[in-house]
């Protein structure tokens, strides 16, 4: 797979939730590129601009989107070259951890006029608490929306077979992990999104990400129990000395939503229903819950459901409300960028790299 398309950070009842650390440990990179500056001032494009001449020469790309905009990035990885540009400003503030060895700090603040932008000053102000003010409504609003998921939640909790659950999980483990020894080193976890909800709406990266693969499929509408399945098979993983990638859920992200063992060829993802696309392998948590008394609960778990929409809803308009206030942001840092110094810029980082 030449490219990959994700999240590291994502809005969700948590607020702006960050998992940047996990783009390309400190530790595992070459180089690490953090890119700082203005809105407009092209780190984005900067960032495009590098992972379209890795993949001209044959190397493979990972575009990190940004959650606010996806069609911005937040940051790429070229994974053969161990390098990484990412993006330092707020609300993901990166500052380099082995400055010089590693990490090298990319300004492209430099390049702008200063005394144009003073010149707009207020409105600037202005539009930077306006900005601020609609991310914070629409935090609220997602913090609302997983106190209610949290209540379905609880519902489809009560029904669930504790024990056929635990047999499940054992199943699992069996199939992928049965003649697989314990591994004295541990395999590493990195925590990313798939899918976040951004200004444009929910947007979904996971077909991509499990094209080509196999897939299995945890199929039910309890995300309590399909993360805690998910999290006992990345444990397993791990003990066996091997890697994964652990995508997390946009409204909760701290509870596992997508799992793929790159050893394995293995995407494991959560489904609601097992009829959309083609799975391997099924593990349906109605079979091992008492559907029964769920069914007089329906009416309750609907209405909750309808009030879940109606918070994502209104969180969605003020995330798309704080992208055009930063669109009109930008147009005062475009207009005092010289971009012709950030060109330069760019083609002095890449000459070292080609």
């Amino acid at each position: 797979m030449k490219e990959k398309h994700f999240f590291a950070g994502s809005n969700t009842s948590h607020g702006f939730f960050s998992y940047f650390d996990h783009i390309l440990k400190t530790d595992e990179a070459k180089h690490i590129y953090i890119l700082k500056g203005g809105p407009g001032v092209g780190k984005s494009t900067f960032m495009k601009k590098f992972a379209q001449e890795m993949l001209k020469k044959g190397y493979s790309a990972e575009f990190v989107h940004c959650s606010s905009d996806n069609e911005s990035l937040d940051g790429v990885v070229i994974p053969e070259l161990k390098i990484s540009l990412i993006d330092g400003t707020a609300p993901h503030t990166v500052d380099p951890s082995i400055p010089g060895a590693v990490d090298e700090i990319i300004n492209l603040g430099i390049y702008l006029d200063q005394s144009s932008l003073e010149k707009h000053r207020a409105q600037i102000m202005q539009l930077i608490k306006s900005t601020s003010r609609l991310y914070k409504s629409a935090y609220r609003y997602l913090e609302a929306a997983g106190i209610i998921w949290e209540e379905i939640n609880s519902i489809y909790d009560q029904y669930m077979n504790q024990d056929e659950f635990n047999s499940m999980v054992n199943k699992a483990k069996e199939m992928l992990f049965q003649d697989t020894p314990q591994s004295i080193k541990k395999g590493k976890m990195r925590k990313l999104f798939s899918e976040s909800y951004t200004s444009v709406g929910y947007v979904n990266y996971t077909p991509s990400l499990s094209s080509g693969r196999i897939i299995w499929a945890v199929v039910g509408e309890d995300t309590n129990y399909t993360s805690l399945f998910l999290n006992a098979i990345a444990e397993e993983a791990s003990d066996k000395g091997m890697n994964t990638e652990c995508f997390f859920r946009p409204l909760d992200p701290t509870r596992l939503q997508h799992l793929f063992i790159p050893e394995k060829n293995l995407f494991i993802m959560s489904a609601e229903t097992s009829m959309s696309i083609h799975y391997d392998e099924v593990f349906d948590m109605h079979l091992i819950m008492d559907t029964e008394s769920i069914k007089t609960r329906i009416s309750e778990i609907e209405n909750n459901l309808h009030m879940h929409d109606i918070l994502v809803k209104n969180a969605l308009e003020k995330l798309a409300a704080s992208k055009k206030a930063h669109e009109l942001l930008e147009i005062f840092y475009v207009n005092s960028m010289n971009f012709n110094g950030a060109d330069e810029c760019f083609n002095s980082v890449i000459s070292k790299h080609t």
